[in-house]
Parts: C-alpha cells; sequence; structure tokens
C-alpha cells in the first residue's frame, strides 16, 4: 500500500475506536504478497495481535482446526486468513474474539481471483467443487454493502478515513460484576442457600460474562459448600476459573466414573458435552448450575434449548438470561454485522400472519439453492434450520450455496417457508472401490450413508446402490405433527422415483422424539453405530424406504443382522446408552427374540427366588428386551441398565437414593415380576 503507511493507519484507527467503544472489520484484499506484507508490518502495531490461519504466517498463528481452543480469550488485533480456504465457522470465531475499541483483520484475494481450487473448504463429496465462490461473492458483497462496518483495503487503496461511528457506552461493571450478574448471583445464592435441588441455567450470546458469573458464583459459594467445576476441557473453563481458581476442576468423563461428592456441580458450556452424559450427571447431582452460549459458530447452543432444556421438568429448572455485552458494548456494529449475514440468530414467527392450513402448501424442488436468484428463498431456509436443528452452523450456510449433490425440497405457505428437506445424492460407486471400502482400506469423501452400510453394517456392495441421503428436514413448530413432514419424505420419494434411484436413507443421531417420526414414516431401521457422535453424544442410526425392490435381500438380511446381534451390542458399545433411548430403539427395531422353555423358566426363578443374577442373566436380558420393545409404557430404569445393558452393580449404586447391590437385586426381582404378571 504505497499511498499510506499500514501502521500509521491503523494506529489512528485503534485510537478512534478505543475512544468510540467500537470495533471494525478491515478486509485487506489483494494478491498474498501483499497482504502477508501488510500483516508482517501490523503485527509490530500490536504484539498480542492474534491471528487465525493455516499458513505458518506468525509464530504464534492458530490453525483453523484449533481455532476452538481461543473460545474465550480476547485480543485487540485479531487476523483471519483466508488464503487456504473460507471457514464460516472459523470467521464466527474471530468475531467473537475482537474486543471492544478492536478490529477484526481479514486477509483475503480478491473475488475475481478466488481460487477454488486452492480453497480446502470448498470441496465436496467426490472431490467436486462448485462452479462460483458463491459463498465468498455473499461475504465480500455483504461487505460492500455497509461500509459502516468493513473497510476494505487493497493494493491501489488510497487512505480511508475510518467512518463515522456513534459512541457506545460500556456496561457498567460494579464490585466485579454487572448489575444483570449481580442479580442472577443473588438469585442462585438464595437458591443455593434454601438447599433445593434442581437445575440453575444460564443461558447467553458471546461475550456476556456468563462464565465470569459462574466463577463469581464459585468464589463465592466455596466457603458454605463443596464445589466440583466441570466443563468440555480446562480450556474451556478458563474465564470461570480465572475467578475461583481454588475450585477443583473435573472432567465429565471422570465424574461418572468416580461420582467425586459435592453439595453442588458448575458446568461451563454445558451445550458443547453430549446430552445423554448430562442426563446421567443430573441424576447423580441433585444441584447443578451450567451455563451455556445460546447462539454462535457451534450450532450447539439452539440443539441444547431444542433438546436437553426442553425435555426438564419445570419445576427443576431456573432459567437466567444475560442480555448486556461486557467484551464489547451494546449497540456494536460488528456484532449486529456477523449475526445478519451469517444468520447466526434465526428469525422468529417466519409463519406469523399465515392463515391457510398445512395441506394448502406448495413443495418447490430446489436443485440449484445457491443460485444468487434463490437467496430470499434461501435466507428463509437456513433461518429455519438454525431454529429446528440441533446443529446448524454458519458453515452449513456454504454448504447450501455450494454443495453440488444437494437438492432441497421446500415447502411454503403465501411465499414463506414453513418446511424444508436436504437431500443429498450418493452412491453409484463401482465394484471396486466398494470392495476397497468393505475390507476398510479407502474412505472417499461423502457417500455417508452408502459407506456406513458397506463398512460397518457389512454389505460389501451397498455403496453401489444410488440413493438419495435425507441429510436434514425441518418443518417450523407451528406445523408440526400436522403431515408435512411427511408430505416433504414423499416429495423425496417422488424425485428417487423419477431419476432411477434405488433408496431414500436418513442417519441421525437416536433420541426417542426423532425415531418416533422416522418410525411413522414407513422407514426401517438397517444399522446402528458403534461410536457416539461427538455433538450430539448419542449413537447414530441409519433407516431407509427403498425406492426399488433390488434392496429387498439386503434389507431382509440388515434386520436380521440387529435382531442376532442387538443383545451382545447392548452389554457392549451400547451399555451406556440412556434408558429412554433403549427403549425406544428395542421398539423400533421390532426386537422379537422370544426366550425358549429353559429360558423362560430361569426368568421365572429369578423373580420368585433367590437365584442370582449372574446365572440368570442371558435369559432375563432377552425376556425384558422382548417385553419392552412390545410395550408402550416407560419401563423402569433398572430394568434397562442391569437387565439389559448389564451395568455394574456399584455404577447403579451411585446415584442419589439407590441401596447397595443385594437391595437392588430384591427390587430387580420384583420389577421382572410384575412384568410377568403383566403379560
Amino acid at each position: 500500500m504505497p499511498a499510506i503507511d499500514i501502521n500509521s493507519w491503523m494506529s489512528a484507527l485503534l485510537e478512534q475506536l478505543r475512544q468510540n467503544r467500537q470495533r471494525q472489520l478491515v478486509a485487506l484484499v489483494g494478491p498474498r504478497e501483499w497482504c502477508d506484507a501488510r500483516l508482517a508490518a501490523l503485527a509490530a502495531v500490536d504484539e498480542a495481535i492474534l491471528v487465525l490461519s493455516n499458513r505458518a504466517l506468525l509464530a504464534a498463528a492458530i490453525p483453523f482446526s484449533k481455532a476452538d481452543a481461543c473460545l474465550g480469550g480476547e485480543a485487540t488485533l485479531v487476523v483471519l486468513d483466508l488464503f487456504d480456504g473460507f471457514n464460516p465457522d472459523v470467521l464466527c470465531i474471530a468475531g467473537g474474539l475482537v474486543r471492544a475499541g478492536g478490529v477484526l483483520i481479514i486477509m483475503s484475494p480478491s473475488i475475481e481471483d478466488w481460487d477454488l481450487q486452492a480453497d480446502r473448504y470448498a470441496c465436496w463429496q467426490d472431490g467436486k467443487r462448485s462452479s462460483t465462490p458463491a459463498f465468498a461473492e455473499y461475504f465480500f458483497g455483504a461487505l460492500q454493502n455497509d461500509q459502516q462496518t468493513g473497510i476494505v483495503l487493497a493494493p491501489d487503496s488510497s487512505a480511508h478515513p475510518a467512518p463515522s461511528m456513534p459512541v457506545l457506552q460500556p456496561t457498567v461493571i460494579r464490585n466485579g460484576a454487572t448489575d444483570e450478574q449481580a442479580e442472577i448471583l443473588q438469585r442462585i445464592e438464595q437458591w443455593a442457600a434454601a438447599k433445593q435441588s434442581g437445575i440453575v441455567l444460564i443461558s447467553a450470546d458471546r461475550g456476556r460474562g456468563k462464565s465470569t458469573c459462574l466463577g463469581l458464583l464459585a468464589a463465592r459459594l466455596r466457603s458454605r459448600l463443596s464445589i466440583l467445576v466441570s466443563a468440555k476441557s480446562r480450556q474451556t473453563a478458563a474465564a470461570l476459573l480465572r475467578q475461583a481458581p481454588d475450585v477443583d476442576f473435573v472432567a465429565p468423563d471422570r465424574l461418572l466414573q468416580q461420582c467425586p461428592a459435592a453439595d453442588l456441580l458448575i458446568i461451563d458450556e454445558a451445550a458443547m458435552i453430549p446430552q445423554p452424559l448430562l442426563r446421567q450427571l443430573a441424576r447423580l447431582y441433585p444441584r447443578l448450575v451450567m451455563a451455556t452460549t445460546s447462539g454462535g459458530y457451534e450450532g450447539t447452543g439452539q440443539g441444547f434449548m431444542l433438546r436437553f432444556v426442553a425435555d426438564l421438568e419445570d419445576h427443576v429448572l431456573l432459567q437466567f438470561r444475560l442480555d448486556k455485552p461486557v467484551r464489547w458494548c451494546d449497540g456494536d456494529r460488528l456484532e449486529a454485522w456477523l449475526e445478519r449475514t451469517l444468520m447466526l440468530n434465526p428469525e422468529t414467527g417466519l409463519e406469523d400472519g399465515i392463515t391457510e392450513p398445512v395441506a394448502a402448501c406448495e413443495l418447490q424442488l430446489l436443485p440449484n439453492p445457491g443460485a444468487r436468484a434463490s437467496m430470499p428463498l434461501l435466507r428463509q431456509v437456513y433461518a429455519l434450520l438454525n431454529s429446528a436443528h440441533y446443529r446448524t452452523r454458519p458453515s452449513d450456510l456454504r454448504m447450501l450455496m455450494e454443495n453440488p449433490d444437494l437438492v432441497l425440497v421446500v415447502a411454503r405457505l403465501q411465499q414463506r417457508v414453513i418446511g424444508v428437506a436436504l437431500l443429498n445424492l450418493e452412491g453409484g460407486l463401482e465394484p471396486p472401490l466398494c470392495e476397497q471400502i468393505f475390507v476398510g482400506r479407502r474412505r472417499p469423501r461423502g457417500h455417508l450413508l452408502a459407506q456406513m452400510l458397506t463398512a460397518q453394517a457389512g454389505v460389501r456392495h451397498f455403496a453401489g446402490y444410488r440413493g438419495i441421503r435425507l441429510q436434514r428436514i425441518a418443518v417450523a413448530a407451528a406445523y408440526r405433527r400436522r403431515g408435512l413432514g411427511t408430505r416433504l419424505i414423499e416429495q423425496a420419494m417422488q424425485y428417487g422415483r423419477e431419476n432411477s434411484l434405488h433408496y431414500l436413507g436418513a442417519s441421525f443421531a437416536l433420541d426417542p422424539q426423532t425415531l418416533a417420526f422416522w418410525r411413522q414414516a414407513h422407514f426401517t431401521l438397517v444399522h446402528i453405530s458403534y461410536a457416539q457422535g461427538k455433538s450430539s453424544g448419542n449413537h447414530s442410526v441409519v433407516v431407509i424406504r427403498q425406492i426399488s425392490r433390488l434392496l429387498d435381500r439386503d434389507i431382509e438380511n440388515l434386520q436380521q443382522r440387529i435382531q442376532l446381534h442387538l443383545a451382545t451390542w447392548m452389554t457392549q458399545f451400547l451399555q451406556t446408552m440412556d434408558a429412554d433411548q433403549v427403549s425406544a430403539l428395542l421398539r423400533f427395531a421390532g426386537y422379537d427374540a422370544a426366550p425358549g422353555e429353559l429360558e423362560q423358566q430361569e426368568v421365572e426363578a429369578f423373580a420368585g427366588g433367590n437365584k442370582p443374577f449372574e446365572l440368570c442373566f442371558a435369559s432375563l436380558q432377552k425376556y425384558v428386551m422382548r417385553r419392552v420393545a412390545r410395550s408402550s409404557l416407560a419401563p423402569d430404569r433398572l430394568l434397562i441398565e442391569k437387565a439389559v445393558q448389564n451395568r455394574d452393580w456399584a455404577l447403579l449404586g451411585r446415584e442419589p437414593g439407590t441401596d447397595g447391590r443385594r437391595q437392588l437385586q430384591q427390587r430387580l426381582r420384583g420389577l421382572v415380576d410384575a412384568l410377568m404378571k403383566a403379560c
């Protein structure tokens, strides 16, 4: 930039931002060498500059894969390097790291010079790439349209005066806490003093000081109560622990394994912890205080509110919300622009004012959702996905714009989107590649469902079938349980028939409500994953509706495999599955392995006599699994956790209100006896 001195210009901008308590976005757009030279100069302006880059620009550069380790930190200058590719999730992280008076610096080639081949985040299934950098065009177009928030500097730029900006007022902090934090702390202290059991939840957008609030709470209560702190990692709880360094941190898995005693368990960023694990912790620790980010790149906060919190009884849940920002000021332009551009907070009430019945909705097939003309529709689609799905990230917005194998089925009433199904075309692989997948030597990008059934479920030729993976399906809240989801699925089936495809399938995190939907939509359970999902903490299942009769034998074999092995799986990789999930899974699978005469006698001997559990387990397991599969009633957790999953007696005895092994076994006898009498 020969026309201006970047150091002097940035120093002047930072001074203005400091005085106005604003934040700014500056885009360095030009050749790689030119941008790198500007960065080297800027590093001298602030030695605490934070750089997110997949290239070794500075010694302390953080690769995108480790960007989430920065959450909770802050800096005056945060640099995001896009020369290796554009990951919208990392953009969202970077924006949340800039403190008041700071600058988010984006280094990027110009749109005219954008190289999709060099963009590692532009590669989709089978190495396919979109024909245009649609997301980058959208992003920089939004930046050009709001010059109050962003300043674009290029090699031929002259000195850019900083845009005029109002002076913002910081959130007042008294005695280390904002007024909101102080009120919440007082309410929670009163709750703790009353020795009430239950769950307290603090939710907030990023930068609102919820972790600090938890730390202040721990510091105030530690002299009166024994307190443990937990989170996905110690780094995640760093801001909390700075306020209360003497409080013990215990990882969630260790809490389950060792069950250390505590009057109060505090969990930071609870949405990052798998929900089945959280449910078990809630049973082990009757008094629990949690905080979670309600919006942001993670895509987990919304799911936490939708799934975990919604399932809690009102009388055990006390909710608070922090609204005033602490890391920056209320009215911050950068936060508002990022939320608007990345659609972080979904619009609510999209269906407000619609009076027509759901049967009147129009279903539209959209084979190229990233087309510029489709952008208004795509914005509504993404807002619906964000409000309805447990894990929707900014990177999904790019996927919607650029994935060449994606087809949307959109349901609209009065031009408003009330339902959507994302269809991903997959399969059709050649036999030699199918064989390589089957024996574990190849894992081509994409084809998720086809590969799971080939490599894990053992159908060596399944990836050769051409099918549709129903990637996501979402319906607006006001129109759920009214048949719209079924209509979307039927439209997808029709698309499959018209294109001579073999199946429509889905893979999703197992939970009872979701299983009920797929069961009534006439899908067949064909596979249960061996590992738990990192985000959901649940095992994934695969369900299929066949379009072609070619799959008849394979579907039958997959169902028989589940019947044959499910009992063994329950004591292996499904042993920690939540009891309600086990019940739902048994019903969906239609488990029907009938016990023989000797096995029936052994069950009776256990229920009515003193025959020990270990001698009867195999018979008990088969009997209980079949009875649960045939019943609509929720069984006692002990029936599932011991008679089906064979969890350790000592682990079962750790929960509050439970007795020792002898008492637990006697209670189990009574439960089995009641089950037999209910026949």
